[in-house]
């Protein structure tokens, strides 16, 4: 069935400036009410006339509602508990509340206003990511000496350093995501439904 009525989007920029600054965490893929999706990253105008909407209008009614990719669908959960479209999804998001549809599965990141944040857990986390970076800029540079020498010979020595920066640098990312999940807990801003 059609909504009668035209929902009210707002743009990305929109919906998220009165947290800024603020941080994200993935929170992982779950069922969200297409009613709760405010936000598009992309002007209604261009996914309503697009023939990307079309062309998924037409799948749907062949096939019915399918979440075959949920985490193509990206949303940012806002503190008011409402979401916004991070980056892709815009068509399914629209069409699915054109359509009323009950749920829809998306891969869901938790938006934490950085004024939200004590300290000590601000600093825990720049010093996390700092770290990542830091693991990561050296993988990156010993994968490309081992690109150059997989040609000539192998080189254990730094084989085994690649794999450990690959994952300390896991490691850090980990680390951030549980202290900030932990966050969100104790802020009340996890959404009711539990993340797969």
């Amino acid at each position: 069935m059609i909504k009668l009525f035209k929902k009210r989007w707002m743009l990305f920029d929109q919906v998220v400036k009165p947290y800024k600054p603020y941080v994200t965490v993935d929170y992982g893929i779950m069922p969200v009410s297409p009613s709760d999706i405010v936000g598009l990253s992309l002007p209604v105008s261009k996914v309503r006339n697009g023939d990307k909407l079309k062309e998924l209008r037409n799948s749907v009614e062949q096939k019915g509602w399918k979440d075959d990719c949920p985490a193509d669908l990206h949303l940012y959960r806002l503190p008011n508990g409402k979401y916004t479209v991070a980056s892709d999804g815009n068509h399914r998001t629209f069409l699915s509340n054109q359509l009323d549809v009950p749920k829809i599965k998306a891969m869901v990141s938790l938006l934490i206003p950085e004024n939200y944040i004590p300290e000590n857990i601000k600093a825990k986390v720049e010093e996390y990511e700092s770290k990542e970076q830091t693991y990561r800029s050296e993988a990156e540079k010993l994968h490309e000496t081992l690109q150059n020498l997989a040609i000539k010979q192998k080189n254990t020595k730094e084989e085994f350093a690649f794999k450990n920066y690959c994952k300390l640098t896991e490691d850090m990312y980990h680390k951030r995501q549980h202290t900030l999940i932990g966050l969100a807990r104790f802020l009340n801003l996890l959404p009711n439904e539990a993340a797969e």
